[in-house]
């Protein structure tokens, strides 16, 4: 009687469970960015809706940089918008800012809608979309041949006026360093261009000696000038001179863990 009853039980246990709603665990979508240049996440397919992330798988040939643009899908009113994210290969760490906003809306600006990566050859990457409602998202990717030192000993020369293009990877450490001789007294200007998502820094030596640094953002180009200020000691001014002749060094680095792209430059 006790081993019937029992066995009752086990059956009202059983169709009670089936009877109670199901819980429904999320499937996050992956798409080879490798296999299209345009990907298509529909309303349905949008975290918002879903619950699922969708993320987008790329691995370049070659060292470069990703150029990730948020466009307007077909079936939404108004603009598309949302958070992406890079990651490592294992998606486990994540490699830029964790909630990078899109929004579609702002055609003007490129901040809204275009995000630039730093990518290091074989290397596979994932981008994490959580969208709030359905976008198209369309890449390219440019191979850079950086030619920078990597340290201020092994600095790369820099010579007047000709340009360098450079990498800073995600997700790694490391510097860029040039050299630059003045033959004579004179202002070192420094003109460069960056695409970033996060901030450089760039700092300039004279021998082990940091005597000037920046923290630079995603900018279309700008002018640094590196110079000498003299104190007078009989009025309360400062006398602005060229630098000395001799070498300096430039050194490049991501201002923090979540930046990387590349970034163009040169002196005069």
């Amino acid at each position: 009687m006790g081993k019937r009853y029992q066995s009752f039980l086990c059956l009202a246990a059983l169709v009670i469970l089936c009877l109670l709603p199901q819980k429904t665990f999320a499937k996050d979508r992956e798409v080879d960015f490798n296999k299209t240049k345009t990907v298509m996440i529909t309303q349905e397919e949008c975290y918002a809706v879903s619950g699922d992330y969708t993320w987008l798988r790329y691995q370049p040939s070659a060292d470069g940089y990703l150029t990730l643009q948020a466009l307007d899908a077909s079936d939404v009113t108004g603009s598309s918008k949302g958070y992406l994210a890079l990651y490592n290969s294992t998606k486990s760490r994540v490699l830029s800012s964790a909630s990078i906003f899109y929004n579609t809306v702002h055609t003007d600006n490129a901040y809204w809608h275009k995000f630039i990566f730093g990518m290091q050859k074989g290397q596979i990457y994932y981008i994490r979309v959580k969208g709030d409602n359905a976008v198209r998202f369309s890449r390219t990717f440019t191979k850079t041949n950086d030619k920078s030192g990597y340290s201020r000993l092994k600095a790369a020369t820099l010579k007047k006026n000709k340009t360098k293009t450079g990498l800073i990877p995600a997700g790694v450490t490391n510097t860029d360093w040039y050299r630059v001789k003045l033959t004579k007294k004179q202002k070192l200007r420094l003109h460069y261009v960056a695409r970033t998502n996060g901030s450089f820094r760039i700092s300039v030596y004279s021998g082990k000696d940091q005597i000037a640094g920046w923290t630079i953002h995603n900018t279309a180009g700008q002018k640094l000038t590196v110079c000498q200020r003299t104190q007078s000691t009989t009025k309360s001014t400062t006398k602005i001179t060229g630098m000395s002749p001799g070498t300096y060094y430039i050194k490049i680095e991501r201002a923090n863990a979540t930046s990387s792209g590349y970034y163009k430059i040169k002196w005069n």
